[in-house]
């Protein structure tokens, strides 16, 4: 800790120099009092010449000599003083008066970007470092408020009133830590201000800590300004706060491999699926390449497939990889890059729900004996060949008529497909609805039998409803088979037909080439976020998407069965119809992986609800939380996700085999280490003065010099200049008079 001292507001950031320099400032006046030893005296016979030219110009010389001295004298002081680094607190004794107290506010820089490691400790524990620092050489009286910058930020202390207590400061600065996340810049300035406002100390100081990494203090390719930041700078500025920003950055840190994108092939994972790849793209935000980078997958912590890749300076690199899934049940993939000094985007993770097989209930409007008579037939076999319960398949069929749809619970279901049914009550649509929030899939099949007035009041409504499209005119005539309709594939951008992509002729041939006699026309409205999978050549649409809560509903204009089209006869509709129950069934799984910062939201069966669940963290730490009610389901629902990593929920405190997995991961922005400079930031922020300092080892040394103002030791060092000139004049000019 820099030893200080304080004399009339006056004070000093390096005593001992001051101490030892002190001897030095005699040095002039001990030289002039040896030149001024007695001599010898022997009178001869000029003497009385130059004793009376002395005479006269004796009281000249003892001034010029005196003035000499004082200069000399001076020079050697400001040198001392400025090596002292003094400082100015007040004028005279008015730093003992109460009003003169100083409100600081130290502000944290809490962006992943902090991470960055160059030697033992990284940017983040070294600005924790400084910020103690400035809390232990802080005047007596000086009050403290401490704010982390993240999205959103957070005041630690000082939400009511600045703390003027040390040791609860240096507490609450030790149990900081660092988000995964980014930095809501506008709102970081916006909590400043508050934490200003509840004090009334007049004298204020906002001191920044940060890597100044640009993707935080600038919005990178945007024009615009944000007024809201520039509202908040205005408010500083009218509350004559000083604001001093220290640069952690340096200049190096812009060479770093991350991780920014990860994910599966496939929205549905089965037990053993040999088509399963794992994708991931390495970015090298370098100026060099990046040779033989060894990527790595690991699967429930264990090592899988690997792969060397070479990255070129700022590019992208994709690497497939193909994890094989043995067993059922909650599995974590990971992928790895080699260890370099930003740690947090060297992995990225997967929660990746794994099933034995996927469970459909098929609901046949017209249900008939007579083998392929039902409109269920040619999909229940589509879907799963044998239709036997030893079958292979990984989707399991039911067929139940629609006269039993009332009644059925459908929690044990992935997937409901609705084959030519003529119509639903309020109830029925109630549990649909139901059946989405807990992220299961319908699917809406049309037929001769749908009565299109019914489909469109309740499950439509207007575009409120499940449905995405209103069901308007039929077109075409299925009884005399004239005028088919063919498929257009739209090409094959949606994920439900992108399996035919690049396929051979042969193959798109049996998708293109089958003949619809007629559908129902499906009208959109506008601005709906539905998509549409396949289309007709007559321009309306086949297939349509779109999410509902949390699952996912896609309604086919024409029947499932033979009756109104020959598709069913084609080879291209078992992978189609696969490709549709695999996309319907995606919601459950959807909102296991998300972003640092953003909440955690799963929705259980309604008897999950008021449970005391445990939520164990990605540091271990482990929170008791409760899942809520929320009309026909319950709800988790957890926001601190500050950290990166495995977030594992236990509805059974302790069960490890009955947890369900979540994982956050960074925003690949946080990777780019690129920063501003003073010139840079005073352009991304403008009308926003700030003292600007770096190196923050000399800083922790001399923390004092930031919690002060009115530094001195520049002035004094021009003073130095200054004196130097002087001092070389008026030796030649006074050395001239005595030639």
């Amino acid at each position: 800790m820099p030893t200080t001292f304080m004399l009339f507001g006056l004070g000093f950031s390096n005593l001992p120099l001051l101490q030892m320099g002190i001897a030095a400032v005699s040095l002039p006046i001990i030289i002039h009092l040896l030149n001024k030893r007695k001599y010898r005296e022997r009178p001869w016979a000029a003497m009385r010449f130059l004793l009376a030219a002395v005479k006269k110009n004796q009281r000249r010389i003892r001034i010029e000599q005196w003035l000499l001295l004082a200069v000399r004298t001076l020079l050697i002081l400001c040198l001392i003083l400025a090596m002292a680094k003094p400082f100015l607190e007040s004028l005279g004794a008015l730093a003992l008066l109460p009003g003169d107290r100083t409100h600081r506010v130290i502000v944290l820089d809490g962006s992943m970007s902090m991470a960055y490691t160059p030697a033992e400790l990284n940017r983040f524990d070294r600005a924790k470092a400084l910020a103690s620092q400035l809390v232990r050489d802080a005047r007596r009286g000086d009050a403290i408020s401490l704010v982390l910058m993240a999205d959103p930020p957070r005041v630690i202390v000082g939400e009511a009133a600045p703390s003027s207590n040390q040791a609860e400061l240096l507490k609450e600065i030790a149990q900081v830590v660092m988000p995964h996340g980014t930095t809501d810049l506008t709102a970081s300035f916006e909590a400043v201000d508050r934490v200003l406002g509840v004090s009334t100390i007049s004298r204020k100081e906002v001191v920044f800590v940060t890597d100044l990494q640009a993707a935080t203090w600038r919005k990178l390719g945007t024009g615009t300004a944000d007024t809201g930041l520039e509202r908040a700078v205005k408010k500083l500025a009218e509350r004559k706060a000083r604001s001093v920003v220290i640069d952690l950055g340096g200049t190096g840190g812009g060479e770093n491999i991350g991780v920014v994108d990860f994910r599966l092939n496939q929205p549905v994972v089965t037990v053993g699926a040999t088509d399963l790849v794992a994708t991931a793209v390495i970015h090298n935000h370098g100026s060099t390449e990046a040779k033989a980078v060894r990527v790595r997958l690991l699967i429930d912590g264990q090592l899988g497939p690997e792969q060397s890749i070479d990255i070129a300076a700022g590019a992208d690199q994709t690497v497939n990889l193909r994890p094989i899934l043995q067993t059922a049940g909650e599995h974590l993939l990971e992928i790895r890059l080699p260890e370099d000094p930003q740690p947090l985007d060297n992995r990225r993770l997967l929660s990746v729900p794994v099933r034995d097989v996927l469970q459909v209930l098929l609901v046949d409007g017209d249900l008939a004996t007579e083998a392929f008579a039902s409109e269920t037939d040619y999909l229940s076999q589509a879907l799963n060949p044998s239709g036997s319960p030893g079958s292979p398949s990984l989707i399991k069929t039911r067929v139940m008529p629609e006269s039993r749809f009332a009644r059925q619970d459908l929690a044990g279901f992935d997937v409901v497909m609705l084959c030519n049914v003529a119509q639903f009550s309020e109830t029925e649509v109630g549990g649909l609805e139901a059946f989405l929030k807990q992220g299961g899939g319908v699917v809406f099949f049309g037929g001769d039998q749908v009565l299109s007035e019914n489909h469109n009041r309740l499950l439509h409504a207007d575009g409120s409803g499940l449905l995405p499209a209103r069901i308007g005119e039929p077109r075409g005539d299925a009884a005399d088979k004239a005028g088919a309709f063919e498929f257009n594939p739209l090409g094959f951008q949606h994920p439900i037909i992108r399996p035919f992509f690049g396929a051979e002729a042969a193959v798109i041939a049996g998708l293109t080439n089958s003949k619809t006699w007629k559908y129902h026309q499906l009208i959109l409205p506008e601005g709906t976020e539905a998509k549409v999978a396949l289309a007709f050549d007559s321009g309306d649409p086949a297939i349509v998407e779109i999410p509902r809560h949390r699952g996912r509903v896609i309604q086919v204009a024409t029947s499932a069965d033979s009756e109104w089209t020959t598709w069913p006869l084609h080879p291209s509709y078992a992978p189609v119809m696969e490709q549709i129950v695999l996309q319907a069934a995606a919601g459950k799984t959807l909102d296991r992986n998300t972003r640092v910062g953003r909440p955690l939201d799963h929705v259980l069966p309604a008897s999950a609800a008021n449970i005391l669940a445990e939520l164990v963290r990605p540091d271990g730490g482990k929170v008791d939380v409760k899942i809520k009610p929320d009309g026909d389901v319950s709800r988790f629902h957890y926001e601190a996700t500050e950290l990166s990593g495995p977030y594992k929920l236990r509805l059974t405190p302790g069960d490890e085999a009955g947890e369900s997995i979540f994982t956050t991961a960074i925003d690949p922005i946080e990777s780019d280490l690129v920063k501003l400079d003073r010139t840079t930031l005073a352009s991304a922020i403008p009308g926003w003065t700030f003292s600007y300092l770096t190196n923050w080892e000399d800083l922790t040394d001399n923390a004092v010099a930031v919690a002060h103002r009115g530094e001195m030791h520049r002035s004094l060092l021009l003073a130095v200049l200054a004196l130097l000139l002087i001092e070389s004049l008026l030796a030649w000019r006074f050395g001239h008079h005595a030639s």
